[in-house]
């Protein structure tokens, strides 16, 4: 949406932007300033990916250390994007064991952080 915006702006030729709808409309200057802005917002939302994105590695290489029933619950969970009931559902346990065996390894995690 914003690479539209900017294009409202500036045009589709980043060359002639004087040919644009938007600098046609209310001058050279708002035109800049919009297109300024807009390429703030752009360079911004391109960092906040690339963190996202490492997270998202990061989560997927913790994930791939886990087996097991555990392995399978945090997979569904955390790429998939399933609640606990629907994983529940899905691997025929029920809520409460899920939640047991999430409880169990938040807890074997801590203990591993809290000894470090």
């Amino acid at each position: 949406m914003l690479e539209i915006d900017k294009e409202y702006w500036i045009g589709k030729d980043e060359q002639l932007p004087f040919f644009s709808t938007g600098a046609s409309k209310y001058g050279l200057d708002v035109a800049s300033q919009r297109v300024d802005r807009l390429n703030r917002r752009i360079t911004s939302l391109e960092i906040k990916l690339e963190h996202y994105q490492a997270i998202e590695k990061e989560i997927r290489e913790n994930i791939e250390k886990l087996e097991g029933l555990e392995y399978k619950i945090a997979k569904l969970r955390f790429i998939d994007g399933m609640t606990y009931q629907e994983i529940a559902d899905e691997l025929k346990y029920s809520y409460g064991y899920i939640r047991k065996v999430v409880s169990q390894g938040n807890k074997e995690v801590t203990i591993r952080l809290v000894k470090q």
